[in-house]
């Protein structure tokens, strides 16, 4: 089971509403090095700096806000009953379209894995911060409208945003209150209208994955060992465990599209990204991918090759291509990182 923190924000120029007022060019981030110490500020469309490079990192702007952090020293909350201690802390705040700090960078962003840093950007509005082992969301003025009391806390989409407390998982609209109870071992973040749920205990090897729909009730029953969320109407789903599993294509019913039968459906994270490439439909095409064995199991035995199948939305092959490497099918994917 895989939980991807998925956040991607938008760059968004702000313009006035007034045509006798100048129009205010919109803000990139850039970084200067100094002695191996790198920092980031932003410059308008022209050029000129708005905001002095003095910050750790710069986000990019989602819904008029963009998120610019610092580190300090202090204390990090031990996990599930850790005990507490003394590290570098990742604080963020926002600025505006105009490059004034409106909410100041005294909010932590937590450490995942000791490489992913929970950076936030605002979703509908509001934007989920961390304080003590707990989550809650904060607005524009920097208000706070949903106390800190969530272990895990998604973005808002729709009005409403998956959560946990007490080992459970469930969906609170914006003022807080419960529209799904906490009833799930895991439920991730709603795409069109439907979220994957796991049966999945603590402490347990086996689990499965199925879809709930948005008042909570099973859509698709818990029956595979890996999914990935719908898009296009369509979700990519796998049976049997991470060495010898296949993958096909379900629709919104469960009714499959698309035999189990492919040994990949996306390229596992490379580097300190926590998501993995592909495994979702764009423009009704999805690759898929079939370890091309030397001997009875590609993990185990290795492989000769990688064949790469374009599926449509009925499961037809599109087209295939055969790579001797996945650096070789990267190579060709993004030819600027080789040259």
């Amino acid at each position: 089971m895989k939980k991807y923190y998925k956040k991607m924000a938008l760059a968004l120029g702000f313009c006035s509403v007034f045509s006798t007022l100048p129009a205010v060019a919109a803000l990139q981030s850039f970084e200067v090095e100094n002695n191996n110490d790198v920092k980031c500020g932003y410059k308008n469309d022209n050029g000129k700096v708005v905001v002095a490079a003095k910050y750790y990192s710069c986000g990019d702007f989602s819904e008029g806000m963009a998120r610019v952090s610092l580190m300090k020293m202090g204390t990090v909350k031990g996990y599930d009953g850790a005990e507490d201690y003394e590290d570098y802390l990742y604080m963020q705040g926002y600025i505006n379209e105009a490059g004034k700090l409106v909410i100041p960078v005294e909010h932590q962003a937590p450490l995942f894995y000791g490489v992913i840093i929970d950076y936030r950007d605002f979703k509908e509005g509001l934007v989920a911060v961390y304080k003590n082992g707990k989550y809650g969301y904060m607005n524009k003025t920097g208000k706070m409208v949903i106390p800190y009391a969530y272990k895990t806390a998604g973005d808002f989409s729709d009005g409403r945003v998956v959560v946990s407390k007490n080992d459970k998982y469930g969906v609170i609209d914006k003022t807080g209150k419960t529209v799904v109870p906490f009833k799930f071992n895991w439920l991730d973040d709603y795409y069109e209208g439907l979220a994957m749920y796991s049966t999945l205990m603590q402490g347990d090897e086996e689990g499965k994955i199925g879809f709930v729909d948005r008042s909570g009730n099973i859509a698709i029953a818990a029956k595979w060992n890996e999914a990935m969320e719908f898009s296009e109407g369509l979700a990519a789903v796998k049976v049997g465990g991470y060495n010898n599993g296949k993958w096909g294509v379900i629709d919104k019913t469960g009714k499959v599209i698309v035999p189990p039968k492919y040994d990949m459906a996306y390229i596992e994270p490379m580097g300190d990204s926590p998501d993995v490439d592909g495994g979702r439909y764009e423009d009704g095409k999805l690759d898929v991918y079939n370890l091309n064995t030397k001997g009875a199991n590609a993990y185990n035995d290795g492989y000769d090759s990688i064949t790469r199948y374009t599926l449509d939305r009925q499961g037809k092959v599109l087209s295939k291509k055969t790579y001797a490497d996945w650096n070789e099918m990267d190579e060709e994917r993004f030819p600027q990182n080789y040259q």
